[in-house]
């Protein structure tokens, strides 16, 4: 996945829409060099990116870690060349890119490891919950940490909340429609989201393609799990609501985790540093 120039541009007129007024001070004509490594154990992300940014800044740049890959504290991500006054221009940039995406991934990355290790089937798929402004960036990062998407928005999947049900006298009446729903778009999956035992098993009676059930205990999950294994096996359970890096393992049995949880974990700790060529 890759995000376009055009794009690219776009995020770097909004921190250099014209000049770089300290540099400009300087008038200082030499070549420079910045290393951006990482101070921590790292899932890379949008290295790529980087890059991109140094190019349409009229820099070179060497990539060390590619993008998915783990690297260590002290390793260097990526150099960057060029002019003064341009090195300088990439340099928060490339960056800020890479400790949000790095950020996104190295929690993605740690989640999804930690389910498998439980379930190896079981995968870590994010919301659509990313930052404003921002889905493409979020999506990249959450696919290079080695995580997919529970849905990348409203036009992609179906997925009938509570509020969708309240639109009906009960639930039992909202079941009644869901034959009619799945001829209206045979080739989507319908997933509807459970928020108790009867719930989810009303629906497994009616052969629901995908069950998400909200903030079931791990417990509820396996009851889950056993009752859809006897009565409508081709089913998928999803465990939604509160799962985390902290609790992933404990919800590992089911055939899929979805989280926002790694849309709130901050920066990844980045740093860089430039020399005088």
């Amino acid at each position: 996945m890759r995000l376009s120039d055009a794009e690219i541009l776009d995020y770097i007129n909004e921190d250099l829409p014209y000049f770089d007024l300290t540099t400009s001070l300087q008038d200082i004509d030499k070549k420079a060099s910045l290393e951006i490594y990482s101070r921590d154990e790292i899932c890379v992300s949008c290295v790529d990116v980087a890059a991109s940014i140094a190019r349409l800044l009229g820099c070179e740049s060497e990539i060390f870690v590619k993008n998915s890959q783990i690297c260590k504290a002290g390793d260097v991500i990526i150099k960057i060349y060029g002019s003064y006054e341009d090195v300088h221009k990439a340099w928060k940039l490339a960056q800020v890119t890479l400790e949000y995406a790095s950020a996104i991934a190295t929690y993605t990355n740690k989640m999804s490891k930690a389910a498998k290790s439980v379930n190896e089937k079981c995968e870590v798929l994010a919301t659509r919950k990313s930052f404003p402004f921002a889905k493409k960036f979020c999506v990249k990062a959450v696919l290079e940490g080695g995580g997919g998407m529970h849905r990348l928005g409203l036009s992609d999947s179906i997925l009938f909340f509570r509020n969708h049900i309240k639109a009906y006298a009960s639930f039992d009446e909202f079941i009644s429609h869901l034959p009619e729903f799945k001829a209206k778009m045979v080739e989507r999956k319908i997933c509807v989201e459970a928020e108790n035992l009867d719930e989810a098993s009303k629906l497994l009676k009616a052969k629901c393609d995908v069950v998400q059930c909200d903030k079931f205990s791990p417990e509820l999950i396996k009851n889950v799990l056993a009752l859809r294994d006897e009565i409508s096996p081709n089913t998928m359970i999803l465990a939604a609501g509160g799962v985390n890096l902290a609790n992933a393992k404990e919800f590992a049995a089911a055939d899929a985790i979805v989280t926002s949880a790694m849309y709130s974990k901050g920066v990844a700790d980045i740093s860089a540093r430039l020399e005088i060529l």
